[in-house]
């Protein structure tokens, strides 16, 4: 469908790729670079995406759900392709006939997975706070592992999902507990052995024992201060119409804002709740002409902005900028970085530019 709205997500395709490439370049000695793509790629939708992450050199795809991972199987047939959210026996069985590595955490699982014959499975080790539990001892750890290797399955890897990595003592401490739960075990017999992901590969270097480390955040340019990254998205619209408040009149519903001052000039700009825009974002701030200025009002279809005489109908308005204004976003929001750009749904075109 044609998009008449000047509301769009403006998504650099070359620049994801450029970003991809120069990770794997920075990052040496990786058999797997695994692009996570799941929540249909932080938002950024497409399979363009995934292709460009797949043509900068990334090898293996991970997503979340059934659903995500059957649609990437259907345009990438030989990809290898995990799924982090274990799924009940019954869909274990449309992982095996689909090539789609299955995500074990508890005893339970483990002993569904083993059920499968020929089901390709990865274990996700619990370092300690993992949101899906897990074993933390060797004993209950080494059932787990037993259980996998005696039953129909086939064991392909294991994987450490850091929690908070930007703690250097949580993150050792999660360290020492995966190599204290697998010790003995045979990880070298493993096809793919991850415990990076984009927080903790760069902070804190390889393992001897892990080949494989996920980009995740870090390939989009979210939570990463490095200079060699590109920013590879930007959210923009325009300014619909300017109007002016007298003091004490408000605007949308429930008054949500009330001009203190006469004059008060008022830019309406479409895109709203509707479109995933929520009405977290009243109180800070977007860009026009290179200038901050405070969202007042959200409503389904139009947001309000507090402008001044520079502002003018047809303004280009920048809603999200780059990173930095995305960690401002969260902070504004008490929202994960990313959260702003996965919220916004299919009503907001996606315009891919290379």
């Amino acid at each position: 469908m044609e998009n008449f709205r000047p509301t769009k997500a403006v998504i650099d395709l070359g620049a994801i790729k450029r970003n991809t490439t120069r990770l794997i370049e920075k990052y040496k000695g990786y058999q797997y670079y695994m692009a996570v793509v799941k929540a249909d790629c932080y938002g950024y939708r497409g399979f363009d995406v995934v292709r460009a992450m797949l043509d900068g050199g990334a090898n293996c795809l991970a997503a979340s759900l059934l659903e995500e991972g059957l649609a990437l199987r259907e345009h990438f047939p030989n990809t290898p392709i995990l799924l982090f959210t274990p799924v009940p026996l019954a869909q274990l069985e449309v992982m095996r006939d689909n090539s789609l590595w299955a995500t074990v955490a508890t005893q339970k699982q483990a002993e569904a997975a083993a059920a499968v014959e020929g089901l390709q499975v990865v274990i996700r080790a619990n370092g300690g706070s993992d949101i899906l539990g897990g074993p933390t001892t060797p004993a209950e750890f080494h059932n787990l592992w037993n259980t996998l290797t005696n039953g129909k399955c086939s064991l392909k890897g294991i994987y450490l999902h850091s929690y908070n990595a930007e703690c250097a003592e949580d993150t050792a401490n999660e360290y020492a507990t995966f190599e204290n739960m697998t010790a003995g075990l045979p990880l070298e017999s493993l096809e793919l052995v991850s415990i990076s992901n984009s927080l903790t590969f760069p902070r804190y270097g390889k393992k001897d024992y892990a080949n494989a480390c996920r980009l995740g955040n870090i390939v989009y340019k979210i939570e990463s201060e490095d200079t060699d990254l590109e920013n590879t998205f930007s959210l923009t619209s325009r300014v619909l119409n300017v109007f002016t408040l007298k003091e004490g009149q408000s605007v949308a519903y429930s008054r949500a804002y009330t001009a203190t001052k006469d004059n008060t000039r008022i830019a309406s700009v479409p895109i709203g709740f509707g479109d995933g825009f929520s009405k977290t974002n009243i109180g800070r701030d977007v860009f026009i002409n290179g200038k901050r200025y405070p969202i007042v009002a959200v409503t389904m279809d139009i947001t309000h902005l507090l402008v001044d005489e520079a502002v003018c109908e047809d303004d280009e308005v920048v809603l999200i900028k780059d990173t930095h204004h995305l960690d401002e976003i969260a902070r504004h929001i008490h929202g994960a970085t990313e959260e702003a750009i996965c919220a916004l749904n299919k009503r907001v075109t996606r315009e891919y530019v290379d």
